[in-house]
């Protein structure tokens, strides 16, 4: 996480030594494409000095991050409607969600996003860890099986691929 944190900053000091040289801050366009040269010039210095695992978490960070946008536009428009809409559609439900988390911050990151998505919160985690509660409003066709399948296919793969080599 470290090495991840490392390499975060050092894209991040990149970027703003280009603006900087750069005079101001460029258009989208040339943004995008040094930031491009800046990605694959730190990818290659990884490569070089570094564990090539940092390179690819940033790419997987980035990837649960719109992962987790879409999630939460689509439970808020789920939501919205809901409270919109004079007839309830919710199936409410408990749902215990098998973990595969080793760490404890997997299982806080994981635990945390389901919480932050509309629609759904985790209540409690068991006392061996292998087992996370979640309240959610709606229970695809009143079968847990499908939201568990949900949850552990979105978001828990992702924090996991992050962590783990």
């Amino acid at each position: 996480m470290i090495k991840l944190l490392k390499w975060v900053f050092s894209f991040g000091a990149l970027a703003t030594a280009v603006a900087v040289l750069w005079g101001a801050v460029p258009d989208r366009t040339i943004f995008i494409f040094l930031s491009f040269i800046g990605f694959s010039f730190l990818g290659w210095l990884s490569s070089a000095f570094y564990n090539r695992k940092a390179f690819f978490q940033v790419i997987l960070l980035f990837e649960l991050v719109l992962y987790f946008i879409w999630e939460m536009i689509k439970a808020s428009v789920i939501v919205a409607i809901e409270v919109i809409t004079p007839k309830h559609y919710m199936e409410a439900g408990l749902v215990a969600v098998p973990l595969d988390t080793e760490s404890d911050l997997e299982l806080t990151i994981f635990s945390s996003l389901v919480s932050l998505t509309p629609g759904t919160l985790s209540l409690d985690v068991s006392v061996d860890k292998t087992v996370l509660y979640v309240h959610a409003m709606y229970i695809p066709n009143a079968d847990a099986g499908v939201l568990v399948t949900q949850l552990k296919n979105g978001f828990e793969k992702r924090v996991i691929n992050i962590f783990r080599p």
